[in-house]
């Protein structure tokens, strides 16, 4: 980044310090140590110790298909397709076709799919590194990258094949750009700033919260202006087009075919019904506190707030963008899996709780005596919380069930042709309030490499399976034991009706979906 380096006043000389010799060796160190950290787990295969795992086993069934199926990036497909083609809403394919290409040059192994997390997420230490040295004195940029660096959420979404490593590149990226041309607002630095937001929102939704930030920034500094400009609506359709045209495009999949990966298919809008009370705070506050800024961060927050510069305004509005969206999509950003939405807060928080390691001022002895006990407090929280994650990645599964339901599809996938489709239990298609959230389980078509269908649990029925059969569903894997808690006829009249080819852990089981007129009675 010269380029925006040449545009953006750097923070010391304001203060008119010097980088002090024991400031470079330690922001080299936290550079060498944050990267040391993301490639722990690069070469880890994809088995139970993933935490979304559903991400991830889309992730590898699309990466998978393209390369098998055609590497036109345009069209990524799942396995849970039933008899469509397989192509699915989501996010702009990127990190899986980048796996994909991959597996033409090395051949197919699938850890090559954490690769371009890592690679993002190492660029993103060094950006965010840059950056920090560019917006605060030098004891707060020091601290703000020892915060992003030892990040657990970082530390852990680096070597997930999942896109939030490219989104949070691009977001980084984007903020840099944003800071350029309030240095200097001239159309050949909106249109990069613009361009950026849009590639960001390309790679994950939350992003959206970066152009909130830049129509933010251009009104606080343009005013009216802003509508007068030619140049500011031609830098609006240049960043609002691209993700604009591929998500229109990719919703005519969920149109077409009914797939979606939790976009569509998933419940995200804020409404009255959960207003009171409002439980979604909590959830919200919850994944802050554990993943973003530990408690003792909060308070570095508080005092960045109470002594707020101008020059950290932006900051501060970046992370009230972010929050933004976390409200607009209340039903799910609180709830219990979706604790890795909150990556999007990481950066401004580290940027924060940076300012506020260095905005007080020098009269304030009572509060400074305090930053070095609350940054060693946030330091100490972030390790233990890496320690708990490599703990649990060493001994796991990370997720319950988890790991019987990988054995079971390992067991079970020499059973099926390559050819013949299954059919596997899936999740709860409605939440407490009614609202459809996505119930498509990926797991075992992931793991036993394997297409076919899903069901949800209130579907659960032998006229389900038969008109599943009917479409050309050969086999079942679900848990006969749990839908009989729920529906005990219907659990009896499936098991009579469908040979039972084999028993898995967890409670799983593989059954032939045969005529059941042809296989009355088999099943005793």
């Amino acid at each position: 980044m010269p380029g925006c380096g040449l545009g953006i006043p750097r923070s010391d000389e304001m203060h008119n310090q010097a980088t002090t010799p024991w400031i470079k060796k330690g922001m080299l160190l936290l550079l060498i140590v944050g990267t040391l950290l993301r490639l722990v787990y690069t070469a880890r295969p994809f088995d139970q110790r993933i935490m979304t795992s559903w991400r991830q086993a889309d992730y590898v069934q699309i990466a998978r298909n393209y390369d098998r199926e055609g590497m036109n990036i345009l069209y990524p497909r799942i396995d849970w397709r039933g008899n469509s083609p397989g192509y699915v809403e989501a996010e702009f394919p990127l990190v899986p076709w980048l796996g994909a290409a991959m597996y033409r040059i090395f051949g197919y192994h699938e850890n090559l799919l954490r690769v371009a997390p890592c690679v993002f997420s190492i660029l993103t230490l060094f950006l965010f590194g840059w950056l920090a040295r560019k917006e605060l004195p030098q004891e707060g940029a020091l601290a703000a990258t020892a915060f992003f660096a030892l990040n657990p959420l970082l530390f852990y979404l680096s070597t997930a094949i999942q896109p939030e490593s490219l989104m949070l590149f691009m977001v980084v990226l984007g903020y840099a750009c944003i800071r350029l041309w309030e240095a200097q607002p001239a159309l050949r630095h909106l249109l990069p700033a613009s361009l950026v937001a849009g590639g960001a929102i390309l790679a994950k939704t939350p992003a959206a919260s970066l152009g909130l930030l830049l129509g933010y920034a251009v009104l606080k500094k343009l005013g009216w202006r802003t509508f007068t400009q030619p140049g500011i609506y031609l830098a609006a359709l240049a960043g609002l087009l691209p993700p604009l045209a591929w998500y229109a495009w990719a919703h005519s999949f969920w149109l077409e075919y009914g797939n979606s990966l939790g976009i569509s298919n998933e419940s995200h809008f804020i409404g009255l019904d959960i207003l009171f009370p409002p439980t979604f705070l909590a959830g919200n506050l919850k994944w802050e506190t554990l993943w973003v800024f530990t408690p003792p961060g909060w308070l570095l927050l508080l005092a960045a707030i109470l002594f707020l510069q101008p020059r950290y305004h932006l900051m501060l509005a970046w992370y009230g963008m972010v929050w933004i969206f976390y409200l607009l999509a209340a039903r799910t950003s609180g709830d219990a899996w979706s604790y890795y939405y909150h990556c999007s807060s990481i950066p401004a928080a580290c940027l924060l709780m940076g300012a506020g390691c260095s905005s007080i001022p020098a009269g304030r002895l009572n509060w400074k005596r305090w930053i070095p006990l609350l940054c060693a407090g946030v330091i100490l929280s972030e390790i233990a919380l890496i320690g708990r994650v490599i703990w649990q990645r060493d001994f796991g599964p990370l997720e319950s069930g988890l790991g019987a339901k990988r054995q079971a599809a390992l067991q079970f996938a020499p059973q099926v042709g390559p050819d013949e489709k299954i059919l596997v239990e899936g999740g709860e298609m409605s939440d407490e309030k009614g609202h459809p959230v996505a119930f498509n389980d990926p797991m075992f078509f992931a793991w036993m490499d394997r297409k076919g269908f899903n069901h949800g649990i209130e579907e659960f029925s032998q006229e389900t399976l038969e008109k599943f059969r009917l479409l050309g569903a050969r086999y079942w894997i679900g848990r006969i034991e749990f839908f009989r808690q729920h529906n005990p006829d219907e659990a009896d009249k499936v098991k009579q009706a469908y040979p039972l080819v084999a028993e898995g852990p967890g409670g799983y089981g593989l059954y032939r979906l045969a005529d059941p007129k042809a296989e009355q009675g088999k099943n005793p």
